[in-house]
């Protein structure tokens, strides 16, 4: 739903902006100057301060979210519109024909300011780890916002690539001319992560949307992990993976290929090393890997289908997938036990108990189905947390 605010916000962010864009600086007709947009704060702050509009646009975009937009918007706007040009140094931004008329310009970004959020698809390639299940299949709906899914000819034809605008290609080629370590494009043989998702992406700003996929893709590993449908097979890698995630935009119900974000190395690297769960090899058959895949995936799907009463293990699992990344042993063991903490404590119990006291009781009790094996487990659970 869009944000419709009313006109008289509208008419106090526009008179704000109408003063302060006329500063921007651009170089080369493609590049903002940062410096020049620290008049664009003053038009955030028209914004109301509390309220259901501006806890979405915190929730999806940042604390500074007019800021962001216009800066994020307008930078994506320059690069896909705009030729470089080397020998223009430097001008205002008015002195590009696009952006000419200030009040036209002002009136267009409030505008699509206003119509916010807009609906994103984040896929990205998480090899053909779950081929058995997927040999007669071509796509698994966790939920409504996230799938697994082969890139067939369907698939291909409903994502493209590249696009061309005011005679500019954008897409991976001209990301990968860039420099980006990028993809040449689908591949028939690989399953793909999707997860949609409503928010605002622009060029050269981090914005909440961005980290909300990528809290959910460490979400789903980690479960995965825990529910062994995956396991971590650490591999030698020559060079440090990197994966992207490849984004499109809703368009009238079509998808447009809009931008391509880099995982961080840690995250690229943990990925890349999971493979199939075959528990030690009792999986042997393909009959009897795609039942266990199916299997997990349904659990996977009652988690994600569930986000407010599955919060707690959605969260556990992001931490339990960051103990996977990394060198940091030390580290990798404190954020397990935040898992266990996540899923196991709560302050009104442990500030009677003890924290420490109240996680190995309920771990105990929730693992033990013998008195014996519960006595192991609070000792052992003891140890582990000293």
């Amino acid at each position: 739903m869009a944000l419709n605010l009313h006109k008289g916000l509208k008419d106090k962010i526009k008179n704000k902006l109408v003063e302060q864009i006329p500063a921007i600086q651009i170089n080369h007709k493609k590049f903002i100057k940062r410096e020049s947009t620290s008049g664009l704060l003053s038009a955030n702050e028209a914004l109301p301060d509390h309220g259901p509009i501006i806890d979405s646009l915190n929730s999806y975009i940042s604390e500074w979210p007019l800021y962001d937009f216009l800066y994020g918007y307008i930078s994506k706007e320059l690069e896909e519109k705009q030729k470089y040009d080397s020998e223009q140094d430097s001008q205002t931004i008015t002195e590009i024909d696009e952006y000419s008329d200030i009040h036209a310009t002002v009136d267009r970004l409030v505008e699509l300011f206003d119509s916010l959020p807009w609906r994103y698809r984040f896929t990205l390639d998480i090899k053909s780890t779950l081929e058995p299940f997927f040999s007669d299949k071509t796509e698994f709906n966790i939920s409504d916002n996230i799938r697994i899914i082969k890139a067939d000819e369907s698939f291909i034809e409903r994502h493209p690539l590249s696009f061309t605008d005011a005679g500019n290609s954008v897409g991976l080629i001209s990301l990968a001319m860039l420099g980006r370590n990028l993809p040449s494009g689908w591949k028939s043989d690989s399953l793909y992560l999707q997860v949609d998702i409503d928010g605002f992406i622009g060029k050269y700003v981090s914005t909440q949307t961005t980290e909300n996929v990528v809290t959910t893709i460490k979400a789903f590993c980690g479960l995965s992990i825990a529910l062994r449908l995956l396991k971590v097979e650490h591999t030698y890698h020559p060079s440090a993976p990197k994966l992207n995630l490849l984004i499109h935009k809703n368009f009238s119900g079509e998808w447009g290929f809009d931008e391509a974000e880099d995982l961080n190395d840690d995250i690229s690297r943990s990925i890349s090393d999971l493979i199939f769960n075959d528990l030690d090899g009792d999986l042997k058959s393909d009959a009897q890997k795609s039942s266990w895949i199916e299997r997990k995936l349904n659990d996977l799907s009652i988690v994600f289908n569930e986000p407010g009463k599955s919060e707690k293990i959605v969260l556990a699992g992001q931490w339990f997938f960051d103990s996977y990344t990394g060198n940091n042993e030390l580290l990798s063991f404190v954020q397990t036990m935040v898992a266990l903490e996540i899923l196991l404590g709560d302050r009104a119990s442990s500030d009677v108990v003890g924290l420490g006291e109240l996680l190995r009781n309920r771990c105990a009790y929730l693992i033990g189905k013998t008195h014996d094996q519960r006595t192991v487990l609070l000792d052992d659970f003891k140890k582990i947390y000293n």
